[in-house]
């Protein structure tokens, strides 16, 4: 009996130390006072966190996490999804009237209730203070009331799809932001909007330019409420510092990853590289003058008219040669060691309905004889003594002011291969490596002659397309590029309501894009993730076959993921036992069965005194 009881204690014992120790995690959990963080790496800070601001995917993944839109995307295709809205809001037979139904019993981060009256003041916002960033998404002078809590009434003089687009536009708070109505739109813009007060899942509560920034997560909201607690997003000075410091595990994931960078990842434990499906374009924009707002175009004037650094990029046979003289291939194969794919469009191809694939006896293939060959042809036949072409126009040289962002994935190595190219046709580029908050400012101030920067956009094309259309100067525009046949288009396919006909008028948008060369689309890269598989599990893709996991249209791996519970065993969803768990039973079987042989073992003794 002594020996029995013996034995049924030591396995009592083991069973809660075994048990105590899967629990924890064995030591991997924190205490229940002990905020549960997911740490992130990236090299591009926000350039502000006032939306008015926003220009790039650091400040477009602040907003995301921190505000509702009235429609959001759907995790399986991008469609849009109601989101503030409870359902798709009717249209009147016209299609110049939507009624929407709006959410009951959202907050705001600051307890007050969200009503249809803010979505409405939030787009009256923008029209009225003349707030460019977000106004092409609210076309034909629309009006907007809220009849009560719960309805939002969008009237426009034309007829518009505009609320089915959707409108990528964040809902603000009236109480917060209706002090700034009527006001500058300088001084809209320069509200510091720290701590932002929004609806969504988390909130950010603390900015440090150039250090990090720090999302809090918000209990009991209507996607969810996240397992972790807080986001912080450190901002590294290059990709290196960032990549040591997730293999070091500082970070529990790293943005953008350089391929060169994410092959010496592919063998680290506990660590795993997930190249995303390319969903962007990198490009070459031109400035045809006019972004300066001393510079400001009158619409409807000769683009010949519009200062620009150089003149000689109104000129079609330059822009042509240029695009003769660019090995896509090589950029994708150089520079992104074969992470990325030639482009021809401005829609990028997981956008697949709307993407044209241009046929390939329509390119423009990489060839210097025919670049030199049509500048020829165009008159550019001198050239000075260090062989760069003259314009026989203003008798200056073919030299180019090309700023390329340290930052921005393969632009400057892409300055660097380009500039060589550029020297074998006459043409000289002068590539300047800037920060991305620098080139925000010369991208305002057009003090350049072209970037090479890149651009994603939304889902629908709208947005891609309205960034080259006239009204865009001092907006989104790359450049100030007017060409009143791109107008016509983009607003023809604003009012295509069948969206195989509307595809139609996209695709003709595109060609003719393609074929006036306001930019040239480089290549199309994949985003490289990477992430510590011994912190964290969870992660979804966005859209689910192949997109990105942070950064994305979505906030799904912000909400789905928590901490590993044991041994860095990474699970792929919800449900079923954790490996610690499993552990912690194989152990106790273990010892219950040594404890029985120990048992037997001194009842056989007892038995045999």
């Amino acid at each position: 009996m002594r020996g029995m009881r013996r034995a049924a204690v030591a396995l009592g014992v083991a069973t809660a130390i075994v048990l105590g120790l899967a629990g924890s995690g064995f030591g991997q959990s924190a205490s229940p006072d002990e905020k549960i963080t997911l740490d992130v790496g990236t090299t591009s800070d926000m350039v502000s966190p006032n939306p008015f601001k926003a220009c790039c995917t650091s400040e477009y993944e602040m907003l995301l996490m921190n505000y509702n839109m009235l429609f959001g995307f759907s995790a399986k295709d991008l469609s849009p999804v109601p989101e503030l809205a409870t359902k798709p809001c009717e249209p009147s037979t016209d299609h110049m009237t939507w009624t929407c139904d709006i959410r009951d019993g959202v907050k705001w981060h600051d307890g007050v209730p969200l009503t249809a009256a803010d979505i409405a003041f939030t787009y009256r916002f923008i029209l009225d203070n003349g707030l460019s960033t977000f106004s092409d998404y609210l076309p034909y002078n629309p009006t907007f009331e809220a009849p009560n809590d719960t309805t939002l009434i969008w009237k426009s003089e034309e007829p518009t799809l505009a609320p089915e687009v959707p409108p990528y536009i964040p809902i603000l708070p009236e109480h917060v932001w209706g002090k700034l109505d009527g006001k500058p739109a300088k001084e809209i813009r320069a509200y510091e909007n720290i701590p932002a007060i929004g609806s969504g899942p988390f909130q950010l509560t603390e900015w440090k330019n150039d250090q990090f920034w720090r999302m809090e997560a918000v209990p009991d909201h209507f996607f969810g409420t996240p397992t972790i607690d807080e986001v912080v997003y450190h901002i590294y000075g290059n990709d290196e510092a960032m990549v040591q410091a997730l293999k070091s595990g500082e970070i529990d994931y790293a943005y953008e990853v350089p391929p060169t960078l994410a092959k010496s990842l592919e063998n680290e434990t506990d660590i795993k590289v997930y190249p995303a499906a390319a969903n962007y374009h990198t490009n070459l924009a031109f400035n045809f003058g006019g972004q300066a707002k001393a510079h400001m175009p009158v619409y409807g004037t000769p683009p010949e008219t519009q200062d620009t650094a150089n003149p000689a990029l109104h000129d079609h046979a330059v822009r042509l040669a240029i695009a003769h003289a660019i090995d896509k291939q090589a950029l994708a194969d150089v520079v992104f060691h074969g992470f990325a794919f030639p482009a021809d469009t401005f829609i990028s191809p997981d956008k697949a309905f709307w993407h044209l694939d241009i046929p390939a006896d329509e390119e423009y293939d990489f060839n210097l004889d025919e670049a030199n060959q049509i500048l020829d042809d165009a008159g550019y036949t001198q050239k000075n003594g260090d062989g760069v072409r003259i314009d026989p126009k203003t008798g200056d040289p073919l030299e180019f002011d090309i700023v390329s962002i340290s930052n921005s994935q393969g632009s400057a190595r892409t300055g660097e291969l380009m500039a060589g190219w550029m020297n074998q046709i006459g043409l000289k580029f002068d590539v300047r490596v800037v920060s991305e908050s620098k080139a925000y400012v010369e991208w305002e101030n057009g003090t350049f002659d072209a970037y090479i920067w890149s651009w994603g956009g939304d889902p629908d094309p709208d947005f891609n397309m309205s960034i080259y259309i006239s009204s865009q100067c001092l907006g989104w525009s790359d450049g100030c590029y007017s060409n009143p046949e791109l107008d016509k288009l983009y607003k023809e396919q604003r009012t295509t309501f069948d969206r195989d006909e509307r595809q139609k008028v996209v695709y003709e948008f595109e060609r003719l894009h393609y074929q006036q060369i306001p930019e040239i689309a480089l290549v199309y890269p994949q985003i490289i993730e990477a992430y510590r598989t011994d912190t964290f599990q969870g992660y979804e893709p966005t859209p689910q076959n192949g997109g990105n996991l942070l950064f994305a249209w979505r906030v799904d791996s912000y909400m789905n993921l928590r901490p590993v519970v044991a041994g860095g065993t990474e699970t792929t969803g919800g449900g079923g036992m954790s490996a610690g768990l499993w552990i912690a039973i194989g152990a106790i079987v273990v010892i219950a069965i040594a404890a029985f042989v120990v048992m037997g073992r001194r009842r056989s003794e007892e038995d045999e005194a």
